[in-house]
């Protein structure tokens, strides 16, 4: 099914016609070198003339039977082909005529045809390739020269090689051979172990009418006589181990080991142990040797409400305790987390103090949080922002209250 190409007809090609043998279901197709067609790329064209190769063409169709004609000659070559369907048998019937380049007398140069004229045909069928058991034969293609109306053959150097069309072929002698072929089941192999020989029984017998067998001469029966021996392996080797797949390694940090089954795959089971694979193997993996490791969270960064508390988080080699960047991110711990400590004092809100002085006197200390910096906080005139103040309230409280006094 699909289209099939069936002849490509030369440029300079004249008096084309193409029949179909019988009505069918499938189409006649033509293109030329510029893509114009008919019937193409799965289109039918309703009847009428075409312009293709430099020629008009004209197409015909009555019921299922179709006709194609062209007068030429072509200016580029035209494929002919066959939109085949469902059909089980189908042909086609094309002629074209191509002229030779000869030397013409004057008298005759007003001519439109020259004096003889070429072509290819298939003048008749060889005999079929073999007597009995289906064969093939071919047609005969001859080159032919026309003149006066009569044809004869002569040699294929007057004709266009590039224009030789291909032999028809047709099936004979489909019938059953009465020599014929009889080959046995192929015997053991001649070695246990390696490379052998193994073989079979030929002969050449005649089939009786009865459908009975009589073994006679090889010479009686056609084609090749099948191979009588063949090459083959004994399996029986005492040297016969599978083994499969290394595991992962046994360490992913280091060194470890990895291991595989072997296993003796002979039938007897005879295989030798000096020549199995080993089953086990040191290996080697550092895929997995930084780890994340934490230290402990610090004291809350508010005596009372919400604060937060932090602590140090490290990739370090889990042997040699070195820092690395090898550790993965998404499991990285988390270096700050909430705490709470408690209501604060309800009558006084220190968010709501904006002045250090005023918070000096009313804000109910509960001492400083961060003892190591408040001295520097202090140093560096840092209480006056409240968020120091609140961690710092001892040593800020007391730096105002000195303040005060000082200009009192």
């Amino acid at each position: 099914m699909g289209y099939i190409e069936a002849v490509v007809i030369p440029a300079g090609a004249r008096r084309i016609k193409v029949v179909e043998d019988k009505p069918s279901h499938s189409f006649l197709a033509l293109k030329d070198s510029s893509e114009r067609s008919i019937n193409n790329d799965w289109k039918i064209e309703l009847p009428g003339e075409f312009e293709l190769a430099g020629t008009t063409v004209r197409y015909v169709r009555r019921g299922l039977w179709e006709k194609m004609s062209a007068r030429g000659p072509t200016k580029s070559p035209l494929h002919l082909m066959v939109l085949l369907f469902h059909d089980q048998s189908y042909g086609i019937h094309y002629e074209y005529t191509v002229s030779m380049n000869t030397t013409q007398d004057r008298s005759s140069e007003e001519q439109k045809e020259p004096e003889y004229l070429y072509i290819w045909t298939h003048s008749s069928w060889q005999d079929c390739t073999v007597q009995c058991g289906g064969g093939e034969r071919r047609t005969v293609v001859s080159c032919m020269r026309i003149a006066n109306k009569t044809m004869e053959v002569v040699n294929s150097s007057y004709c266009h090689p590039e224009n030789r069309p291909h032999p028809q072929v047709r099936l004979c002698n489909s019938h059953p051979c009465q020599y014929r072929w009889v080959t046995g089941e192929w015997g053991s192999c001649s070695v246990t172990c390696g490379k052998g020989l193994q073989q079979r029984e030929v002969v050449c017998v005649y089939h009786l009418q009865n459908g009975s067998l009589i073994h006679t001469r090889d010479l009686y029966c056609q084609g090749g006589k099948p191979p009588p021996l063949q090459g083959c392996e004994g399996r029986l080797c005492l040297t016969v181990w599978e083994a499969s797949e290394w595991s992962k390694c046994s360490s992913d940090c280091g060194q470890g080991v990895r291991t595989r089954t072997v296993t003796c795959t002979n039938p007897q089971g005879l295989c030798d142990p000096l020549s199995q694979p080993t089953q086990e193997e040191p290996c080697e993996d550092h895929s997995k040797c930084y780890e994340w490791k934490t230290g402990d969270w610090s004291k809350c960064s508010s005596s009372c409400g919400k604060g937060l508390q932090s602590r140090v988080v490290q990739c370090m080699h889990k042997v040699t305790g070195r820092h690395g960047n090898d550790c993965p991110v998404t499991l990285r711990p988390p270096t700050y987390r909430p705490c709470h400590q408690g209501a604060c004092n309800e009558k006084i809100n220190v968010n709501t103090i904006t002045s250090p002085r005023l918070a000096a006197l009313t804000y109910k200390c509960m001492g400083d949080q961060w003892t190591v910096y408040c001295r520097v906080i202090r140093e560096k005139n840092l209480c006056q922002d409240m968020r120091w103040y609140q961690r710092c309230c001892e040593t800020c409280r007391d730096f105002y209250a000195k303040k005060i006094l000082h200009k009192s």
